[in-house]
């Protein structure tokens, strides 16, 4: 049977021994004191890990972001008048709404460039703020939909126009995630390190470790206003 285990991929995860104490306990056999240890310390965990890791669909979340993720979002950002990455049209991609869209920035290609462009939007597209925050209660993206709604409100502002998304913001603020989390595209453990040093204030105020900068946000807006 520790072969058949082994054809199931198992081996990728468990070792021989591992797979040996599986294999008794299925066939109902007694187990060692050193079995019992395997069963409970290491087997269990790592069995009750992959379960949460598959309801939670890590699999596909950690897949590469493919072109046409990509290609969705820059052609959608170019349908609200946002041309950040190509000139020209961009390729021709499903039609996304702005709450979807910045729901597909966020979960599927969390580049700097695609997440600077959020704010923009939310100024220009006068955007659904109900569906924004069910969005942002189900994906589990309150933290980092509030800071960028609360960018956006700063943009608006400065130019003399209705801050809209006030009430979006406090919203979200109240069910902020307890522990920080990366807003952008993750890198190695020393870059973290980095940003926990690092990160601007406000973004901290929203547990969100990153290198975004209001000037920043503010010249992008002024280019496509």
């Amino acid at each position: 049977m520790v072969k058949e285990l082994s054809a199931q991929g198992l081996e990728e995860i468990f070792g021989r021994r591992e797979l040996e104490t599986m294999e008794k306990r299925m066939a109902g056999k007694p187990l060692t004191q050193t079995e019992r240890n395997y069963l409970s310390r290491s087997i269990r965990p790592k069995l009750m890990a992959a379960r949460m890791a598959t309801q939670g669909g890590l699999y596909q979340l950690l897949e590469r972001p493919g072109s046409s993720s990509e290609q969705r979002v820059i052609f959608n950002l170019a349908r609200y008048g946002i041309d950040l990455v190509i000139p020209g049209p961009a390729k021709k991609e499903k039609r996304l709404k702005a709450e979807e869209l910045i729901s597909e920035i966020l979960t599927k290609c969390p580049k700097a460039r695609y997440i600077e462009a959020i704010p923009l939007l939310l100024v220009k597209k006068r955007i659904d703020t109900y569906r924004l925050a069910e969005i942002a209660f189900i994906q589990g993206l309150a933290n980092k939909i509030g800071y960028l709604a609360e960018t956006a409100d700063i943009i608006l502002k400065k130019s003399g126009k209705e801050m809209y998304l006030q009430g979006l913001t406090a919203y979200l603020w109240a069910r902020r995630k307890r522990r920080h989390e990366l807003l952008g595209e993750e890198k190695d453990m020393g870059y973290t390190s980095f940003l926990h040093k690092t990160t601007p204030l406000r973004l901290r105020r929203w547990r969100l470790l990153g290198r975004f900068f209001d000037k920043d946000f503010m010249t992008l807006a002024e280019v496509y206003a």
